[in-house]
């Protein structure tokens, strides 16, 4: 439920923040949402994971920058839930402590992971395409920071680190939605 109205609330921020500018952005590319996924997906489990956060979302416009926008709303949710896994593993006090110190580094990597998608979407909405790039490799290196925080305490096989490589994957594919527009 509590996806659902995230994904909602971002399509609809996505909306309102594009129509301020008349017919979305201009110069936008729209197409399908299946023609959107096969562009940013690079094999099946990619495509499938874009096709279900972009169905999810409201029916309406169908451009690039609203698409991206959605996406980014999906790993901003995403980052949040494995965020709120690793402050309860590390409410576990069963934890060794190269675990635990991955756990609490893999949090506030996330709170950076955060604030960089959400600049991203920010960016979007006032179809403002220059600095994209950087929000998106300053999203993943986050990412990928607790990732490898997670394989060298030995966490490959926690929860967490199933949800942190899902948020790289929706990271990931908002980029891939979001690249035509940066030129």
């Amino acid at each position: 439920m509590k996806s659902a109205v995230v994904l909602i609330l971002a399509a609809a921020l996505a909306a309102a923040s594009l129509s301020v500018t008349g017919d979305a952005c201009g110069g936008v590319p729209s197409m399908p949402i299946d023609a959107a996924c096969r562009a940013a997906s690079p094999g099946p489990a990619m495509y499938s994971l874009c096709m279900s956060i972009l169905q999810s979302l409201p029916p309406g416009s169908s451009d690039l920058a609203t698409y991206a926008i959605g996406a980014a709303g999906a790993a901003a949710l995403s980052g949040d839930s494995a965020a709120d896994a690793g402050r309860r593993m590390l409410g576990d006090g069963s934890l060794p402590g190269d675990l635990r110190d991955a756990c609490s580094g893999c949090v506030s990597d996330f709170g950076n992971a955060r604030q960089a998608i959400s600049g991203v979407a920010d960016q979007l909405g006032r179809c403002a395409f220059a600095g994209l790039r950087q929000g998106f490799m300053d999203a993943l290196a986050a990412v990928e920071d607790c990732t490898s925080k997670l394989a060298l305490a030995g966490g490959e096989s926690t929860p967490l680190y199933g949800m942190v490589v899902g948020n790289r994957d929706r990271t990931v594919i908002t980029f891939r939605l979001a690249t035509p527009l940066m030129g």
